[in-house]
């Protein structure tokens, strides 16, 4: 399987738990839409990035498909860092401890995924073989 495939099913994975993301940052601590709006677009984006990408790879899918790793993980990268500036003392709030990690494991995973859909130089397999393309017509 194609790494672009892992990517885009990893794009498939992440994107409802970007969302979830946003949804347990605003039940912890309420901001404004505009400071957080942006993390739904981006992960609906990646999610039908990775599904384009799914249905055929094409270089402009693929190409879709790293833009949005890229948004999704400059997203998290200042979103993660905007809740470490409100994080209380860890004794007076260790739920957003278990927050902190999960969102560090996002950039984590968004990072991979980026990687995952750069296009690669590597050749072949020695030995394989083009597919045969299919007749048209009745012969």
């Amino acid at each position: 399987m194609e790494s672009r495939t892992h990517s885009a099913w990893l794009a498939l994975g992440l994107a409802p738990l970007g969302i979830l993301q946003v949804v347990a940052r605003q039940y912890t601590g309420r901001a404004a839409w505009p400071y957080w709006i942006d993390d739904i677009v981006i992960a609906v984006g990646l999610g039908i990035a990775g599904l384009l990408v799914l249905r055929e790879t094409t270089s402009t899918r693929a190409r879709a498909l790293s833009a949005a790793w890229g948004a999704m993980l400059v997203v998290l990268w200042s979103s993660t860092f905007r809740h470490l500036d409100n994080v209380p003392l860890e004794a007076d709030a260790p739920h957003l401890t278990i927050m902190t990690i999960g969102m560090t494991g996002l950039i984590i995973l968004a990072a991979l995924g980026l990687v995952l859909s750069l296009p690669t130089t590597k050749r072949p397999f020695i030995g394989t073989r083009p597919p045969k393309e299919k007749k048209k017509g009745w012969f």
